[in-house]
Parts: structure tokens; sequence; C-alpha cells
């Protein structure tokens, strides 16, 4: 709960707030909206890059080290951000920012629970998705609220004054006395370890990733002109955009109980299937209001199978040992993977059309699939499976 309430306070104020505020930050800093996005998207993209970095950091000093210090460097960022004088120092802030939570998002929680106890990691990384989901419903309207009353600035004063007051205190719970005992979390590593770790497995399961993070990226950067290109007014797009989140919290439910009955590559094999039937069955729904509301609680399905897939795979293939180094390495590969994807479906749609821009998420969904099966094979063939 602690650490979820973290996640919240940290998407919320590193990430969801940025699309909030970069309206008037621009014209305040007498730059483009455009231009603050652009310098948004390099700042993600070195995030990407930062995931290597952040993943050997958190094996050799402790995720939650790291996630404290993170809490602090993102609000001295905003603090950044609140004092800009230029669109520059604005930029290097939201560098600042995007860097901090390669240390705080998803992965570098998950790497916390592992650490903290692996033997229940996998049912409290459901839990973990589940809280922090929440994070853009409650941060978009706050945002957007705050913004009625006080100035952008004021805002990132607030939200970095979150991360220190809200967000630390909440790590620093979340580090009490683990509920495991070390002769339980030993005996995890042995029985883990002993799983196959030959690079195939690691590269397969990257692949698998990055494909899907890429099909997730279009779609959802891309959602409502997607929407709005097959048939679906503003009023309509609006209804059954609502879709998507709750689906992502019915299948994180569905997942938080039966954590322990299905393993995770059974899951993300699942979540594939899911995003490869979203986007064939939203070609021949074209104009109907019932298959577009199928292909939008799909994809919101399988997003959310996949946030939990991203940590209890590596830990259920490879074990604990290196487990901040793999994931780490998967989510560079996976984040710089999806950075381009809105501009790759953007631009396949003008020139050929909505449906082979779907078509190319197709291909990247069935590619995913046939990854994760590789590895499903691999796992039966090896004898400590």
């Amino acid at each position: 709960m602690a650490l979820g309430g973290a996640g919240i306070i940290s998407y919320g104020t590193l990430y969801y707030c940025v699309a909030s505020i970069a309206k008037e930050a621009s014209r305040d800093l007498a730059v483009t909206e455009e231009w603050l996005l652009a310098c948004f998207s390099f700042a993600l993209l070195a995030s990407a890059l930062m995931s290597l970095v952040a993943g050997r950091f958190m094996d050799r000093y402790g995720a939650g080290k790291t996630m404290k210090v993170a809490s602090f460097v993102g609000a001295a960022s905003l603090g950044i951000a609140a004092t800009s004088w230029n669109a520059v120092v604005f930029a290097i802030a939201l560098f600042g920012m995007q860097l901090a939570s390669a240390f705080l998002f998803y992965e570098a929680a998950f790497v916390f629970l592992v650490q903290r106890d692996a033997v229940h990691a996998k049912r409290q990384m459901a839990a973990l998705t589940l809280i922090v989901g929440f994070s853009s419903t409650l941060f978009w309207p706050l945002t957007s609220l705050l913004l009625t009353s006080i100035c952008w600035r004021q805002v990132c004063w607030i939200y970095g004054g979150c991360n220190v007051l809200l967000a630390f205190p909440l790590i620093q719970l979340a580090l009490g006395k683990s509920s495991a005992t070390l002769g339980e979390q030993n005996t995890v590593c042995d029985s883990q370890d002993q799983s196959s770790s030959k690079p195939i497995d690691l590269v397969l399961i990257t692949v698998g990733f990055s494909l899907t993070t890429f099909a997730f990226s279009a779609l959802l950067g891309r959602m409502i002109p997607i929407l709005s290109s097959i048939g679906l007014d503003l009023q309509e797009t609006a209804l059954v955009s609502t879709l998507f989140g709750p689906s992502q919290l019915a299948v994180r439910l569905f997942a938080g109980w039966f954590s322990e009955r299905i393993s995770p590559i059974q899951l993300t094999i699942f979540s594939c299937l899911m995003l490869s039937a979203a986007t064939i069955v939203i070609v021949p729904a074209c104009h109907s209001l019932v298959g577009i509301a199928i292909f939008v609680a799909l994809v919101g399905f399988s997003s959310g199978l996949n946030s939990i897939c991203r940590g209890s795979l590596p830990l259920s293939v490879f074990g604990p040992g290196g487990y901040g180094t793999r994931v780490g390495l998967i989510t560079t590969f996976r984040l710089s993977t999806a950075s381009f994807a809105p501009f790759f479906f953007s631009f396949i749609q003008n020139n050929y059309g909505i449906g082979l821009a779907l078509g190319s998420l197709t291909v990247c969904a069935v590619g995913s699939t046939l990854s994760f099966a590789f590895v499903g094979v691999r796992s039966k063939a090896e004898p400590g499976q």
C-alpha cells in the first residue's frame, strides 16, 4: 500500500502532469507546445536509456535507497521547472524528472518488491499495479483543477513538495520489516536461480515486451484519432475511450486473485493474444459502436496484464539474482522501441490508410505471442523446470 501510494505520486507528478501544464508553460516560456512535448519525448527516451544503469544501481545499492534518492531528484527537477526562466531550463528540468522516473516507476518498484520479499513478489506486483493504476484518474483532474486557481509554476512547486513530504516517507515506510524469512528467501533464490539463464531467453523476452510496448504506445498515443478515423463522432469517442481504465482495473483484479494458479508465462501469452484479437477485431468492427467498445476493452485487458507480466515473468524465468539488471535491460529496449511508435503509426495511417497501420500492430502482437510461446517451450524443456 505504501509503495503503491508513492507510485501514484511519482507517476502523477513526474509524468501525467507534463501534458497538462504544457499549454500554459509554452505560452509563458514563449515557445510552441509542440516544442515542449518534443523535449518531453526526448526526455522519455533518455529515461529508457537510463533504465539499464538504474537496474544495476538497484542491484548494487538496493532499490529502496535509490528510490529515496530519486524522490529528491524528482522534487528538485520540479523546482527547477517552477523557477525556469526560459525554455531550455525547463527542458533540462524535464530530463531530470524523467531520469528520476527510471528509479521510481513500475520496474523500479518491481525490483523493490523482489529484493524485499521474493517469496510473495508476484502477488504483490499485481496489487501494486492495481493501486498505481489510479494515478492518472487522480492527477489528470487534480492538475486541471489546480490550474484554474494557480499558475503552472505553483503546481510544480506543490508537486515537488509531494515528492519530498509524501512519496519519500511512503517509500521509507515500505522499507519496513520483510514478511519473508531469510531462509525462505534463500530457498527461493536457490530454486529459481537454477532456471534457464541462457541469453536466448532474455532475447526472446526482450523482443516480446518491446513488440507489445510498441503496439501499446502506438494505440494509446493515437487512440482518439484512431477512433475518429473508424467512424465515431467526438461524443462517441469520448464515451468509448473511458472503457480503457476500467478494463485495466478489472483484469488486474483478476490477475491478483489467480496469480498463484496461473504461471507468469501463461499470463503473458494470454495478454499478447488479447492484443492480437484487439487489432484484428477492429478492422471488421469499423462503424460499429459495440465492436469498437470491444476493441478498447481488449486493449485495456492486455495492457493491464502486460504491466504485471513485465515484473513477474523475468522473476519466474531467471529468479531474483541480478533481477534489477535484467529488468533494466528489458526496459531500455522496450521503451526505446516504443518512443517512435506514435510517429510510425501516424506515418503509415496518413500514407497507406488505417487498415495497414492497424495491420502492422497485428504483426507486432503476433510476433510477441510467438516470442513468449518459445520461452514457454524452452522452460518446459529445461530439466529443472
